[in-house]
Order: structure tokens, then sequence, then C-alpha cells
């Protein structure tokens, strides 16, 4: 199958572009209940894997041992916006078992937040990989090196034993072979790894619904879970889609971005999963076909479509700050 029409955006009253991809919705189960485009579509999971990452600290103990916080796991299994509370939460973590910021393999980029980064400039200061959006993940897997005793300087080979920990428990979720799970490099640097959509969503309606897995993960898929509703600010931040939507949807439905247009979310209430690919890779569009999949779903009402509405209908700006565009959802779901 191929990819469907799934976001346009206009500028007035023209057509200026449209964003092809695919989406999966299954049940509890695992079953596929509704989709469009290509649900088998092949793809890195970039920063979906991150709930999974942060679950791989947690079974091994080293997230009890060093004292984490539910707000410090939230930013362990999310992508932050370089916040002052987001650096000084990985700053903290990072002292709590002896390491320095300059032992996260992240790189740097400049805070994803335009107040923290213009108060950067303005001092003159540069960012440091405090800021880098994996940096609370990346500090996570530094804490499982420390308690396992296992080399932090590899930390993010492929073949290292957290790396290894981690891709077995994506295939327990995923519900898919961990030998056919492909390995790629991140542009953190750690491995990421890919599914079909359809096993993306399963890993997230199992993170929801804790069925076919053991006690052990159960327990962590839960405390991954209440960390990131009950902490949406941590996992993203101020003004970014999953944090506003998790935000709206009072501790219901579970959010995680990745790069290039992936995204996942889990339906708490009934232990769905979702996973939608954009084609081009555009991070405007996916935000827009997540709500339009939940409103066909039942999932949102019309007034959390309202507070959402910067990302349910994003403006177009011209460069006075005038709204010229919008974008809007195309696509009808296929029921299974």
């Amino acid at each position: 199958m191929d990819p469907v029409p799934l976001v346009a955006f206009t500028r007035g009253s023209v057509l200026e572009s449209i964003h092809y991809g695919s989406l999966a919705v299954v049940d509890a189960d695992g079953k596929l209940v509704a989709s469009a485009g290509d649900p088998e579509r092949l793809t890195t999971l970039r920063s979906t894997a991150k709930p999974f990452q942060a679950m791989a600290v947690l079974e091994l103990g080293a997230f009890d041992r060093f004292n984490g916080t539910p707000s410090e796991l939230a930013v362990a299994a999310g992508s932050h916006s370089g916040e002052p509370r987001h650096t000084t939460a990985v700053a903290a973590m990072l002292e709590r078992a002896g390491f320095s910021v300059e032992s996260l393999q992240t790189g740097v980029h400049p805070p994803y937040h335009e107040p923290t980064r213009d108060a950067l400039t303005r001092a003159g200061t540069p960012p440091s990989a405090l800021h880098h959006n994996c940096s609370g993940n990346h500090c996570g897997m530094l804490w499982a090196c420390a308690h396992r005793d296992w080399d932090e300087r590899t930390y993010v080979r492929p073949d290292h034993p957290l790396q290894r920990r981690i891709r077995s428990i994506i295939g327990i979720f995923a519900g898919w072979p961990e030998a056919e799970i492909p390995i790629s490099i991140d542009g953190c640097s750690a491995p990421t790894f890919a599914l079909p959509l359809m096993a993306l969503a399963r890993s997230f309606g199992r993170l929801a619904s804790e069925r076919g897995i053991s006690e052990t993960h159960a327990q962590a898929a839960r405390r991954v879970r209440t960390a990131m509703v009950s902490h949406p600010e941590m996992v993203g931040g101020e003004g970014r889609f999953d944090t506003d939507l998790m935000q709206s949807a009072g501790g219901r439905i579970l959010s995680k971005a990745g790069a290039e247009g992936c995204q996942a979310v889990a339906l708490l209430d009934n232990g769905w999963g979702v996973g939608i690919k954009i084609e081009d890779g555009s991070a405007r569009a996916a935000p827009v076909a997540v709500i339009e999949t939940l409103r066909q779903l039942g999932a949102i009402g019309d007034e959390a479509i309202d507070v959402l509405s910067g990302h349910a209908r994003p403006p177009v700006f011209n460069l006075r700050n005038e709204v010229v565009g919008e974008g809007h959802p195309l696509f009808t779901l296929s029921t299974a």
C-alpha cells in the first residue's frame, strides 16, 4: 500500500503543499483497528523509543539507586526543550551519579526554547550538551552504566549491553522478533531502531494496557507512563506538541514525538496505540495528523481540539507575523 495525503497547507485560499504519510491504530490486543496509507511502513523510531529506553534504566535498578524522581523519569523518557527546568534537572542527575556534562555523548545544539536560546546569545554563552533534547535520556543511560559497572565511554555503541537490553525491550513491547529489528544511529549518536508502523503502535498499546508482557515490564511501563502524563512539561516543554496534548488530555493520553515525522500515541483509557509517519519528515504535519486521528477515534472532543488549535490547524505566518495560511487534515481512517 502507498502513503496517502494526510495534511495540506494553504496560503490564502490556495493549496500550497501536501504532506503524505501513513498511520496505524491497534487495539489493546495489538490488532489493527484503523489505518491510513501503509500500516506496515517500516520507519525508524527515533525519539519515540525513549519511553522504552527509560524502562531499561528502571528495570536494571539504576533509577532507584540514584533516587530518581518522577519528573526526572519524565525528562529521561522525553525530548526536552532545553529550558532551565530541564537543564537543572539533568545537571542534578549527572552530579548524583558522579558524571559531568562532558560524559554525555549527545553532541550539542541550541535549546529549542526560544527565550532560553536568546538568553544564551545575549550572555555570550554557548549551549552545552545539557541543552540537547536527548540529554535526560542519555543521563539515564549513564546511570545504568554506573549501576551495572558497564563502560560508560561506549554506552552509545549498538553492541553495548545496555543497547542490547533496550532492543530486547522494544521487541517485546512491539511483538516483533528482536533479531529482525534494524539498527541505525540517531542524531544524538545512540542507536535507533526500526519497526513497521503497526508494531510501533502495538508497543505504545502495550505501554498503555500492559497486556502480553511480564510483570517486570508492566511495572516499568506503569512508572514511565505515570511520570510522563504527570509531568508532561518535562517530556517536551513550553508550546511543544507532546506537552500540550498530554496536558489537555488530563492523563488519558501519552504522546511521544520522534524526528523525521514519526509520532506515537498511547490511549490510556482503552489501551490502544497509534503510530504515524510523515513521508517527507515534516515536524509541522505530524501533530495535525495525530489530532485528526484522535478526533476520528473519539479520543478527544471539540473542547480539547480548541485548546490545541495551534497544533490542529497550525497557522502559516509571513515575516510581519501575520497569519497568511494554515494546515488542515485531508484523510479519513479506514477501519479494519
